[in-house]
């Protein structure tokens, strides 16, 4: 039993960032960085300070464990479309679209980035705990349901190994180590893919962000990962740059507005509750939990809806699970805070939630709840940082 009954999996470049000091994690099935810590700082400290870095200068990711599938054929434009809420088949090649797995009950399993390579081939990302169930749910609905599709679903996450540079600097970063000018900003637009070569290896350069910065996921094949991060972390004292970890990316996802499908989402949540309702009426096409979507539940007035909340106090870290009502308990509850953390860039606690008719609460003031606490906060519209989203393209 122990560790040989269920093995955690290990990044491609693990023992460089042991040592380099990462401190690790388990995440679903990975064993990941959570932060860099520096002498006598806490997990926290260090995902503020390299979360801080990352907005003013640049910062260096492992994204390898990102969940990657190939999914090509005839049919593959018109698979993907019937599989997400997004429409992929009006892709132009090199171009990439978020978007958002729902089960037949309409609920939101998962989500991730799809780019065009070729007319009949398409690059999936998943979320990494996502990723075994997107397969799966691909596998079943080809097999059972669209038999008559042409179409093959290939697993390459062991094959590809994630560098991401994120930053004000992540070009000037990609530069300094022979990245060809045309993947700088000004020449390649953001959520677009690019296959090209580094040092004669074959890579594939993703314009994306979760961190809401400019960024580029480089995807190379595993064995080639540790030397990249090697001539990157070379340059990274003349940039200000740092290593960053899991802690610090969710730090900046929660500024941003982003998602985390299982943290901010739950076995009911729906797409228009987390502000997807757009995607779902400009695309006619039929998708797997459409109809799902008709029924009177999901049209609840009442549904709970993605915020986000600040302390009135400007200093009150408001905590994770903490229930939203009126009263103390017991009460009926509003709705919960899903996450939570402190804003490097505002210099203050920030959170997400989900609030009944949480979109037409904003400036709303509440109580959050949490064992014998009552903490007064604000709903607010989101993002918290960047509202115009001008950082994701450099």
């Amino acid at each position: 039993m122990g560790r040989l009954y269920r093995p955690l999996k290990r990044l491609p470049a693990h023992d460089w960032h042991v040592a380099r000091g990462a401190l690790f994690e388990t995440f679903g099935d990975w064993s990941r960085p959570a932060a860099y810590r520096q002498a006598g700082e806490t997990l926290e400290a260090a995902a503020r300070r390299e979360a801080g870095t990352v907005r003013k200068r640049a910062g260096l990711f492992d994204g390898s464990p990102l969940g990657k599938l190939e999914v090509f054929g005839p049919d593959a434009a018109r698979f993907l479309d019937l599989m997400y809420v997004g429409t992929m088949s009006t892709l132009e090649m090199g171009q990439a679209r978020y978007g958002a797995l729902l089960n037949e009950n309409g609920i939101l399993v998962d989500d991730g980035i799809v780019a065009r390579l070729a007319e009949q081939r398409f690059w999936v990302n998943t979320t990494t705990a996502g990723f075994e169930r997107t397969l799966a749910s691909f596998e079943e609905w080809l097999q059972c349901e669209f038999v008559d599709l042409k179409v093959a679903v290939t697993p390459v996450t062991s094959r590809w190994g994630n560098v991401t540079v994120a930053g004000p600097l992540a070009w000037e970063w990609l530069a300094k180590v022979g990245f060809d000018a045309a993947l700088a900003p000004a020449a390649m637009a953001h959520m677009t893919m690019r296959e090209t070569q580094w040092e004669s290896a074959p890579v594939r350069v993703l314009r994306a962000s979760f961190s809401g910065e400019l960024g580029y996921e480089v995807n190379l094949p595993v064995d080639l990962a540790e030397g990249l991060f090697e001539r990157l972390w070379s340059h990274a004292e003349e940039l200000g740059a740092v290593l960053y970890g899991i802690e610090a990316l969710e730090v900046m996802r929660v500024e941003k507005g982003y998602i985390h499908i299982g943290t901010d989402t739950d076995g009911t949540t729906l797409p228009g509750d987390v502000g997807f309702a757009r995607g779902i009426e400009r695309k006619a096409a039929p998708f797997v939990g459409r109809r799902s979507l008709l029924r009177p539940a999901a049209r609840d007035p009442g549904r709970l809806q993605l915020v986000g909340l600040v302390p009135l106090d400007g200093q009150t870290l408001l905590p994770v699970g903490g229930q939203i009502a009126p009263n103390p308990p017991p009460t009926l509850s509003e709705g919960h805070v899903t996450s939570s953390h402190l804003s490097p860039e505002l210099g203050m606690p920030i959170a997400l939630a989900m609030l009944k008719d949480g979109s037409q609460r904003t400036g709303e003031e509440v109580r959050v709840h949490h064992l014998g606490t009552s903490i007064a906060a604000r709903v607010t519209q989101l993002p918290f940082v960047d509202p115009s989203g001008a950082r994701v393209h450099g």
